[in-house]
């Protein structure tokens, strides 16, 4: 039972490490960049209208809009930064539409009327971080530094937009950090870095399976800016096995597939009078154990579905898979991959180090 995470970004750009952490954290320094004048082309207007609840600009108005986007400041952040990345979001949507062949409203739920919201917070200095709702980011980027994080972090809105309500907590944290940096800026790392990886953080890069263990991660990795390129090389190891562009995305899209199929177990034990609370959708209906509900475990495709998050640390005793690795296993089967196959040591370096 978790509400959407929010992923914030690391990763060297132009010899700058950005550390990461929450939005609360700031950093990433102190000055903001002077705004520069890329993607001219696109249209910005001025335009009011109240941030979302949820947002973390909520209680104040937006300023300016795109087409698909509109755009807010907290704390003292100029007009000229706030139309800088908007065109930039702007940008990056059009070239990814284009790319993925998707439509903005029937795969995003994006249109005019219904825009994603960009949130420029004077203390996130040169973090980003992407949700369902669009994007959080600080003003200290601009240029090609600039559109590099926004490439990054609206990668992680696609993924929780295609997911669905329940949002990113059930994806591995490896697989989504991967897709998103093999989609943009594509950083990789050598076996040495790997090698690295794996003795001073004591798991694989796809053991990395949620924020918390990721949090081990940034404190035990002498070089953090190998963090992303090593969930990377994952994604590259799936490309050499014929994986496209489309089944990465298309895990995320079976991970709501799946959340649906659970949903509608729930909802037909509480229309059968079962003692249950309602249903939230930014929860998973998912359970293994067989007494949830009369009807027994949640299933989908042949699977017990768990409602538990993969954890190679502190595994949960709930029955069943987990809806990451069920989705996973039905994308990737097809290229004989499974996540057991490429996930602790042993298999990790036959498969995505010796294995390409």
């Amino acid at each position: 039972m978790r509400t959407n995470r929010v992923l914030l970004c690391s990763y060297i750009i132009s010899s700058m490490l950005v550390g990461c952490g929450s939005e609360e954290s700031g950093g990433g320094g102190s000055t903001p960049s002077a705004p520069s004048n890329i993607y001219s082309h696109i249209a910005v207007q001025s335009y009011a209208t109240a941030m979302h609840p949820e947002s973390y600009c909520y209680n104040t108005n937006s300023k300016f809009r795109t087409e698909h986007f509109i755009v807010a400041a907290k704390g003292a952040v100029s007009d000229t930064k706030l139309q800088e990345v908007a065109r930039v979001a702007q940008n990056t949507l059009n070239v990814d539409l284009a790319a993925y062949s998707w439509d903005a409203w029937s795969d995003l739920g994006v249109d005019y009327s219904n825009p994603l919201e960009i949130c420029v917070i004077e203390s996130e200095g040169s973090n980003g971080a992407g949700n369902e709702l669009g994007f959080v980011i600080g003003p200290n980027r601009s240029g090609s530094n600039l559109d590099n994080l926004v490439k990054h972090e609206l990668k992680h809105t696609y993924q929780s937009r295609l997911i669905g309500k329940t949002g990113l907590n059930f994806a591995h944290t490896w697989y989504a950090e991967a897709t998103a940096t093999a989609l943009s800026t594509n950083e990789t790392v050598s076996d040495s870095q790997l090698n690295a990886f794996i003795s001073q953080v004591g798991l694989t890069p796809t053991q990395v399976t949620h924020d918390g263990i990721q949090d081990v991660v940034m404190m035990r990795l002498f070089d953090p800016s190998t963090e992303y390129g090593s969930y990377n090389m994952a994604v590259r190891y799936l490309r050499t096995q014929g994986v496209s562009n489309d089944q990465l995305w298309e895990v995320f899209k079976v991970m709501k597939q799946i959340e649906t199929s659970c949903k509608a177990d729930h909802q037909a034990a509480l229309d059968n009078g079962e003692m249950l609370n309602p249903i939230a959708e930014d929860s998973t209906s998912c359970s293994g154990y067989a007494t949830t509900y009369s009807s027994g475990a949640t299933m989908w495709n042949g699977e017990v579905i768990s409602g538990s998050l993969d954890d190679p640390i502190a595994p949960s005793p709930e029955p069943g898979k987990s809806i990451f690795q069920v989705a996973f296993d039905y994308v990737m089967s097809p290229y004989g991959v499974t996540y057991d196959s490429i996930d602790d040591t042993t298999s990790f370096r036959d498969t995505i180090m010796n294995g390409m």
